[in-house]
């Protein structure tokens, strides 16, 4: 079967959301696979309508509530990675339930969808008798995945690259997850009756399914009930990390306790908004000194790339040189958030969870901070500048005090107020 190149298009309005548009001849349409989706919509695909336009059929697919899968990159536990690849896998090998053949899926990473709720992937899928993809698209899919997402168990993790560097089978894939999650959960006291391991898949290739075009109809219902372990620990302060970096854990916790410090400390000292060299800086501190033998022993502050200067008692910050976010609210937050990342990067906001235990994701708010969601938006960068994007969040991410819709970039100006839920944590964006 040959693929056929299938471009599609993300459009984002500020009203109605963010959807993605594709077009394909209306001789190529797959009739029996667009009939069953329209009487019944799997959840591993995003819902779509389509109409025809010019000789074509024009789909258009409504992201909804689901946020891209790399917006949620991070470190999993050895459960969870298992789980997120089984919902990876399981849609290609059930899609003949649905006349649906794994060929007409967007075997693209950066089409990957996730539902934070339910803990799924979606595919946009085009019914198409020509298909889109190959078994060559999907093993790219995988390794980027595989990048996208990393997991606790270094043993596990290797295994998982051998199998996809080497020669990427579904089978066996699967196979290997669960013996290594049930050598991981074999004592009773992990392992409840409750739960069940992932069941294999039956020894047939998806590579023989994408490179000859083959129907697929496997009458399998392997299942997963995979109980998110959780770490109590406390959240000492706020926690900024640059996007998509590891660090270890002492170096977390000092920049941890370096930010905490800054904005819990009071300073007796107020300065005015604006810009001040070092030598400046250090004159005033030098008059001061005189005029005040107190002043001796006090630390001069000086402004560098990672530091602000603060005055508590005005509620002013001095940002760094860089985009970010500068604290206007009321309640006591942090007075910036810096947005040092590259064009392509992201660098997502969220509060830290105490049932998780760790970081996940590049800046986090404390855990009190209830109005912020565990995963709440992110900033990316394109050629276009900064975009927000919130992650169908609780309470909402607003921009001068308007709610936009979840999973709809839109563009950040210099000077617009943005609010991350509706109990005070409210910044203004600057440029530089």
């Amino acid at each position: 079967m040959s693929a056929m190149t299938c471009e599609i298009q993300r459009k984002s309005d500020f009203l109605t959301g963010s959807y993605l548009i594709t077009r394909i001849h209306e001789t190529e349409v797959d009739q029996y696979a667009l009939n069953t989706i329209q009487a019944d919509c799997p959840d591993f695909i995003l819902p779509f309508s389509y109409k025809r336009v010019d000789e074509h059929i024009e789909f258009v697919y409504r992201v909804g509530t689901r946020s891209k899968l790399h917006y949620f990159s991070g470190e999993l536990t050895p459960k969870e990675y298992a789980e997120l690849w089984h919902s990876l896998l399981k849609p290609l090998l059930d899609c003949g339930d649905w006349f649906m053949h794994p060929c007409s899926f967007v075997l693209c990473a950066d089409y990957l969808y996730y539902d934070k709720n339910k803990k799924t992937v979606s595919y946009v899928y085009v019914p198409s008798i020509m298909g889109c993809s190959g078994y060559d698209a999907f093993h790219e899919m995988a390794v980027a995945v595989s990048k996208i997402m990393t997991v606790s168990d270094a043993v596990l993790e290797n295994k998982v690259l051998r199998s996809i560097l080497k020669d990427f089978n579904p089978t066996e894939f699967i196979k290997m997850l669960k013996e290594h999650v049930s050598e991981g959960v074999a004592s009773p006291t992990i392992l409840s009756d409750q739960r069940q391991l992932i069941e294999p898949i039956p020894e047939e290739s998806l590579r023989s399914v994408l490179d000859t075009g083959d129907d697929i109809a496997i009458d399998i219902e392997p299942s997963i009930k995979l109980e998110q372990s959780k770490k109590e620990r406390d959240a000492g302060g706020y926690r900024i990390f640059s996007s998509r970096s590891k660090r270890s854990k002492q170096s977390q916790q000092d920049e941890s306790d370096k930010v905490s410090k800054k904005a819990d400390s009071k300073t007796e000292r107020t300065k005015k908004i604006g810009q001040k060299n070092e030598a400046e800086l250090s004159a005033e501190h030098d008059k001061k000194a005189v005029s005040d033998p107190n002043q001796q022993n006090q630390p001069l502050q000086v402004l560098s790339n990672q530091e602000e200067i603060i005055d508590i008692t005005q509620n002013t910050t001095i940002l760094p040189i860089g985009p970010g976010l500068r604290y206007v609210g009321r309640a006591h937050l942090p007075p910036s958030i810096q947005i040092a990342i590259a064009e392509g990067e992201i660098f997502t906001i969220g509060r830290f969870d105490i049932s998780v235990g760790k970081q996940q994701s590049s800046f986090e708010f404390d855990k009190k901070t209830k109005a912020v969601s565990r995963r709440h938006a992110v900033i990316e960068r394109d050629f276009d500048g900064y975009k927000i994007v919130d992650l169908a969040s609780s309470a909402g991410t607003f921009i001068n005090d308007q709610k936009i819709p979840p999973n709809t970039p839109c563009g950040l100006e210099t000077g617009c107020r943005v609010s991350f839920g509706n109990s005070g944590a409210d910044y203004v964006w600057e440029a530089s």
